[in-house]
């Protein structure tokens, strides 16, 4: 399975949790890499959600939805 499913980055569309681990474990470079490409790719997509929800107004309740969102997941 990928890291995160519902992304799109060349990390999650290419390898499984259970190499990324591997690369991890092994002490790999390439682990650090393939991380921060999904790391930049989630954390472009989540600044595009918030200036597109800014653009529309609804900002508040883009906020309220990842709190919640937040709170389920932890």
């Amino acid at each position: 399975n990928p890291v995160d499913p519902e992304c799109g980055c060349w990390t999650c569309r290419r390898h499984s949790r259970a190499y990324l681990r591997h690369l991890f474990l092994a002490g790999e470079m390439a682990y650090y890499t393939l991380a921060t490409i999904h790391n930049l790719r989630r954390y472009l997509d989540i600044m595009r959600q918030i200036r597109q929800s800014i653009l529309l107004g609804a900002f508040p309740e883009f906020l309220k939805t990842v709190r919640t969102q937040s709170v389920a997941a932890g």
